[in-house]
């Protein structure tokens, strides 16, 4: 499938998760982002930004999905925690919300998150992960001229009861779950210099999974993850993907706007 298809695919489907038409003045959706449960996110530090993919959901079914770019901060009751890896090999905790920019990706599905690697290296790390704790959604950063913005009441609705009620969608131990998972993990493993050679992306997928955590998720993810990952090598092989990590990535927006619908579709719309 080509990326100009997946783009159609995603783009139908946050239509029917968000009304991407008739509002797009309004503020966009409260995100929510997936619980990291034991697995941190690694960020990749090029060009003086070190940065990561991260898997996300809409918890606002009628308001619009967020455009590209869409800046968003960290929710009430969420929690962003820096992994630091220092010269010796010490890890550091520390909060990151106020030190991470966050802003939206692929629709309601995706989330960047990014620090400064000048910032890094001046707490005297070397590496940095991201570990999102439990029950943590993003807030649109609002505009002031927003005719429509968030309310107090849809904010404590959208980030308590709705929140809480998709974590058994989006971060039990489920197959289409467990695969959102390891393909974002697998977007933020591949170099910017992708292998080219079947054992090189072997070697990705390896090291993606001897990451902490990534071996106990179910079997049946692991293999969609890795069905996944193995299209879109095909793709990239005929030319109808520009590149591993931006085939994974509509391929992920389609899952995770998929598993969005269903949530909905199962809890009667918002």
């Amino acid at each position: 499938m080509r990326e100009s298809r997946h783009v159609a695919v995603a783009a139908a489907l946050f239509v029917a998760c968000g009304l991407a038409a008739g509002r797009a003045e309004a503020a966009p959706q409260i995100l929510g982002v997936v619980a990291s449960n034991g697995l941190p996110t690694p960020l990749q530090c090029e060009d003086g930004v070190c940065s990561g993919h991260f898997s996300s959901f809409c918890l606002q079914e009628a308001r619009p999905a967020p455009p590209a770019d869409s800046e968003y901060a960290l929710a009430p009751g969420g929690r962003l925690t820096l992994i630091l890896t220092m010269a010796d090999g010490r890890q550091v905790r520390m909060a990151g919300e106020n030190l991470l920019e966050l802003r939206s990706m692929i629709g309601f599905t995706s989330l960047r998150m990014s620090l400064p690697e000048q910032k890094v290296k001046a707490l005297g790390a070397t590496a940095v992960a991201v570990e999102v704790g439990p029950m943590t959604s993003v807030l649109p950063v609002s505009a002031a001229a927003d005719p429509d913005p968030q309310s107090k009441e849809e904010i404590a609705y959208a980030t308590e009861p709705l929140r809480r009620l998709a974590q058994a969608t989006f971060e039990a131990r489920r197959p289409d779950a467990d695969a959102a998972r390891l393909s974002s993990l697998l977007i933020n493993t591949l170099p910017d210099d992708e292998p080219q050679t079947n054992a090189g992306r072997d070697a990705v997928w390896a090291r993606m999974l001897a990451l902490a955590g990534a071996r106990a998720l179910s079997p049946a993810g692991i293999g969609e993850a890795r069905q996944i990952y193995g299209a879109c090598e095909i793709s990239v092989a005929s030319k109808s993907s520009f590149s591993l990590k931006s085939c994974m990535e509509m391929r992920h927006a389609d899952l995770m706007a998929v598993t969005n619908r269903r949530f909905w579709d199962q809890n009667g719309g918002s």
